[in-house]
């Protein structure tokens, strides 16, 4: 069991969680019959470091941003059993179904958040811990005036730089044409990461829970004939202070 993982009580008016604005994608009201048990911890105004959440025998750990109902997650456990995975939720209702679908399989080696992934990453993540960091189907905030809400704005490379080990990777997949050429430009723009493409293939042949899959969202565009554009951003090496 993780005997780490403590939750405390969500404060009505969070700043943290305030920042990101309304997710649009994330309306599931929590049910009352989750049960996820220490699979779930409420960060509160003052989360826990990772460290905190990491049971100590696990020295590979990954991040997912906005898991939604879990599916990605869930599976990546049980692909790599030898891999701590930490969900990143904002919306408290999706954090719950998913960390009781994860209790529900008895697997120890991943939990979920309710935080605002951005500022974890920057605040609360030791410098190199993590091998990834996985944003699958990010809200894109079509809106003009909102799209400072994604996550993927100008500052994030940095913040994902800083978290991510060297040769690391950032994986994100997307539906939407317009953040897919936001998220090229920004981080292939940036001397911090380099798009791997041979990387993207290696991990789709892999199968379900290395990367990229599976994720609610993904089987619905594919049904939907969309096209899903998928990413993997290595982490250059470099000299960290």
């Amino acid at each position: 069991m993780l005997a780490p993982l403590m939750s405390s009580p969500q404060p009505q008016h969070n700043p943290r969680m305030s920042q990101g604005g309304k997710l649009s994608f994330r309306s599931r009201v929590q049910d009352l019959e989750d049960d996820p048990g220490d699979r779930l911890v409420i960060g509160g105004d003052d989360p826990p470091n990772l460290d905190e959440l990491v049971p100590d025998h696990f020295d590979e750990v990954e991040i997912e941003v906005g898991p939604g109902k879990g599916a990605y997650l869930i599976a990546a456990t049980e692909a790599k059993p030898d891999t701590f995975l930490l969900g990143i939720e904002a919306a408290m209702g999706y954090a719950s179904l998913a960390a009781t679908r994860l209790k529900e399989t008895g697997r120890a080696n991943g939990a979920f958040l309710v935080d605002n992934g951005k500022l974890f990453l920057r605040d609360r993540v030791a410098a190199g811990a993590l091998a990834a960091v996985h944003v699958y189907f990010p809200d894109p905030w079509p809106k003009r005036r909102h799209r400072g809400r994604r996550f993927f704005t100008e500052d994030v490379p940095g913040t994902l730089a800083r978290a991510i080990r060297d040769d690391g990777y950032c994986l994100i997949a997307t539906d939407n044409a317009g953040y897919a050429g936001q998220i090229a430009r920004v981080m292939g723009n940036s001397d911090l990461f380099e798009r791997d493409e041979d990387e993207e293939q290696r991990r789709i042949e892999l199968g379900p829970g290395h990367a990229f899959t599976p994720t609610n969202f993904e089987r619905k565009y594919i049904e939907q004939g969309r096209i899903i554009r998928r990413y993997a951003f290595r982490r250059l090496p470099d000299e960290r202070s």
